[in-house]
């Protein structure tokens, strides 16, 4: 097989849509490449992707030169990928290039949509819309709580803040195809399994993401719309050693591990909220000299 069509082959194994970061992606590809030739380096890679034989391709790999999407197209038509891992392709590497929440986030559907295409199996769809939507995780504690109903206008007024009916109804028939929600044979009536849903690698990144940014968004919105006995939002910033960041982050899960335990502890519980854990730096990490 010759080198071009050796890279189409490996390419087309490496679907772009299982990534985030086209960095991350490229250098699969380029894992997958020496490990198939044996012998095979950055300048040649370079090569094989139409660029001059030079370091360009490490330096983008490497994230100290950004990947132009005249590059992207150069890329893509090496691969010969598909019109849709094109498009992923395409709306990533201008993800990774915007610094504007706005841009940033109207990115993020497009790189979801197109995601949602490349999802062949219904469980995975259904993984993938649990995390997309909010309420969903919400209707499904809500379901722990006396208050729950299947009346999708009831059930909507609520959530704060307010969802459809529509959308309601929608959630309620999607957590019973996850088998969060069932029918009690006793009583008729949705009970919830206690179950977790569990996301496989092809949607895994792309599904917690949206997760995250869709809490954090309500975040922001309870400081204005939710009284302040009802919230505890609060934040610090320390100084640290960069070594220290692991210790943090292990704080940071056991006081998680704790709130989830005083929750399955309670036998009658009467509302649901929402706690974020947030930890990222204000300062550039510094230089490692090597």
């Amino acid at each position: 097989m010759s080198r071009p069509k050796l890279i189409q082959a490996i390419a087309s194994r490496v679907p772009v849509t299982r990534y985030l970061d086209y960095r991350e992606f490229l250098q699969a590809v380029y894992l997958a490449l020496k490990q198939e030739l044996g012998t095979y380096s950055y300048l040649t890679y370079a090569e094989d992707l139409g660029f001059s034989k030079t370091n360009v391709i490490h330096l983008i790999i490497k994230g100290k030169r950004p990947l132009t999407g005249k590059a992207a197209d150069r890329i893509s038509s090496a691969f010969e990928m598909r019109a849709n891992e094109r498009k992923y392709f395409e709306q990533l590497v201008d993800f990774q290039n915007s610094h504007d929440p706005i841009e940033r986030e109207k990115l993020m559907q497009n790189l979801l949509h197109y995601k949602t295409k490349e999802v062949h199996s219904e469980a995975s769809h259904d993984q993938l819309e649990f995390f997309t939507e909010w309420f969903n995780v919400a209707i499904y504690e809500l379901a722990f709580t006396p208050y729950f109903t299947e009346e999708p206008k009831d059930l909507a007024a609520l959530l704060t803040p307010r969802i459809r009916p529509e959308q309601a109804r929608k959630s309620l028939e999607l957590l019973q195809r996850l088998d969060l929600l069932r029918k009690d044979e006793t009583s008729g009536r949705l009970i919830p399994t206690r179950n977790r849903v569990s996301t496989g690698d092809e949607i895994a990144s792309l599904a917690i993401i949206r997760y995250h940014q869709k809490m954090i968004d309500l975040g922001k919105e309870s400081l204005t719309s939710v009284d302040a006995a009802l919230r505890d939002i609060s934040a610090i910033s320390i100084a640290i050693p960069e070594d220290k960041l692991p210790e943090l982050k292990k704080e940071i899960s056991a006081l998680r591990k704790k709130l989830l335990g005083m929750a399955e502890a309670e036998s009658h519980p009467d509302a649901v909220y929402q706690v974020n854990f947030q930890l990222f730096p204000l300062s550039r990490q510094k230089i490692k000299k090597s």
